[in-house]
C-alpha cells in the first residue's frame, strides 16, 4: 500500500483531510504528522510515496521541510498547503511546482492529484525537478526570514538571505549582493537547505524587486 505523509499542525484541518481522503482508502494511506520535524523523523524510518505539507508549521517548517526532501528524496512527488499570501502572489508561483493547494481546498481534488501522481509512476512533481526560482517565490509568499542554501555538485554553494520575505543579499563564491543572487537563480539540479536567521539584521545589499531579478537572471 502507498503511503501518503501529510505534514499539517492544524488538528482541525488535518482530522478533514484524513476523514475525506479515507475515501481514497483503496489506493493510499495517510501517514499524519504534526509538523516538519515529525515528518522528516517519519521519512527516516517510512517508505513514503507522497508527501502533503502545509509551510507556516512549528519546529521544523513545511519549507525546511522541502529542502530535507530534495536532498535526501528528490524524486517524492510534493504538494504544498498554504493560507498564506494573496491570490497575486501565489499566482506568481512557476508551473514546476504543479501541485500548489491554497487553502481552503476541495479534499477530493488533493485525493485525485495524489492517486494521479501515484499511477504515473514517474518523477514528474518530485524535487529534482523545482527550480530556485519557485522556493524563492514561496519564502516570498510566506514572508519567511531565513537563509536559503543552494547546493550543487559541479558548482561552489550559495546563500540567499531573506528578511520578511525580502531578498536582501546573496553570497556565491566570490560574488556578493546582486551579482551573487544573479549567479545562483538560473541554477539546475540543485538541492536546497536552510540556515538560521542571524540575530542582527543582515547589511542589505540587493534592492531590486525579486520578479525584477528572476527575470534579469532567466531572461
Amino acid at each position: 500500500m502507498n503511503k501518503v505523509l501529510i505534514a499539517e499542525d492544524d488538528r482541525i484541518h488535518m482530522m478533514r483531510l484524513t476523514k475525506f481522503l479515507g475515501s481514497f482508502s483503496d489506493k493510499f494511506e495517510v501517514v499524519p504528522a504534526r509538523d516538519g520535524q515529525e515528518a522528516i523523523d517519519i521519512l527516516s524510518v517510512q517508505q513514503i510515496s507522497v508527501l502533503v505539507t502545509d509551510i507556516q508549521m512549528p519546529r521544523v517548517d513545511g519549507l525546511v521541510l522541502l529542502a530535507h526532501v530534495s536532498e535526501h528524496h528528490p524524486n517524492m512527488p510534493c504538494f504544498v498547503m498554504s493560507a498564506y499570501g494573496t491570490p497575486q502572489m501565489k499566482a506568481k508561483l512557476p508551473k514546476d511546482l504543479l501541485r500548489f493547494f491554497p487553502k481552503p481546498f476541495d479534499v477530493n481534488d488533493l485525493g485525485r492529484s495524489i492517486v494521479d501522481a501515484l499511477e504515473k509512476d514517474d518523477t514528474l512533481g518530485g524535487l529534482q525537478s523545482i527550480s530556485v526560482e519557485t522556493f524563492l517565490h514561496m519564502i516570498e509568499m510566506e514572508q519567511s526570514s531565513c537563509i536559503l542554501e543552494v547546493k550543487t555538485t559541479d558548482q561552489c554553494d550559495g546563500l540567499l538571505f531573506f528578511e520578511k520575505g525580502a531578498l536582501v543579499d546573496a553570497e556565491c563564491g566570490d560574488l556578493k549582493g546582486e551579482a551573487a543572487a544573479l549567479e545562483l537563480i538560473p541554477r539546475k539540479n540543485v538541492s536546497f537547505g536552510f540556515k538560521f536567521y542571524p540575530d542582527k539584521p543582515t547589511n542589505r545589499k540587493i534592492f531590486t524587486d525579486l520578479n525584477q531579478l528572476i527575470h534579469k537572471a532567466l531572461g
